[in-house]
Parts: C-alpha cells; sequence; structure tokens
C-alpha cells in the first residue's frame, strides 16, 4: 500500500475543521445561555475536552513541520556560495 500524504493531510485537515466545528458549536451555546439541563452540560464538556484534544495535537504538529520547513530554509540559506 503506497502513502499517499495529499490523502493524509486532506483527512487530518477535515478531522481537524470537523472538531474545530464542534468547539464553536459548543462555545456559542455556552455564550447564550449554555444547556438548561446539567447532563447536556456535561456531555458538551466532555465532547468539547476531545475535540480539544484532537485539534490541539493537529496544531502540535503543524508547528513542528512549520519549525522544520523553516529550519530546513535558513540552513540552506546560510550555505557557502560557490565561486
Amino acid at each position: 500500500m503506497m502513502y499517499n500524504a495529499e490523502s493524509s493531510s486532506s483527512a487530518t485537515t477535515g478531522l481537524y475543521a470537523k472538531h474545530f466545528g464542534i468547539l464553536q458549536a459548543i462555545a456559542d451555546r455556552l455564550r447564550s445561555g449554555g444547556p438548561a439541563d446539567v447532563d447536556a452540560l456535561l456531555e458538551d464538556t466532555r465532547r468539547a475536552l476531545e475535540s480539544y484534544e484532537i485539534c490541539r495535537s493537529r496544531l502540535d504538529a503543524v508547528r513542528a513541520e512549520l519549525n522544520a520547513q523553516v529550519g530546513r530554509s535558513f540552513s540552506t540559506d546560510r550555505l557557502p556560495m560557490k565561486a
């Protein structure tokens, strides 16, 4: 099976977008007074924590990749010029 970075990236971007949307919906619900049912509040909290962890993990991975790309760019820029 061949690894396809593009489809993997699309999948992780889609997963991030899904869970970011969940976080936005829960935040909007809480801003408007939150659920009247305390059990719904508990379920929202569980879903928010799960979604937060997924989003944080993706952001950490993107940050690491950006740092690697910037590091490669700077090391390439500083190579001595050939005469």
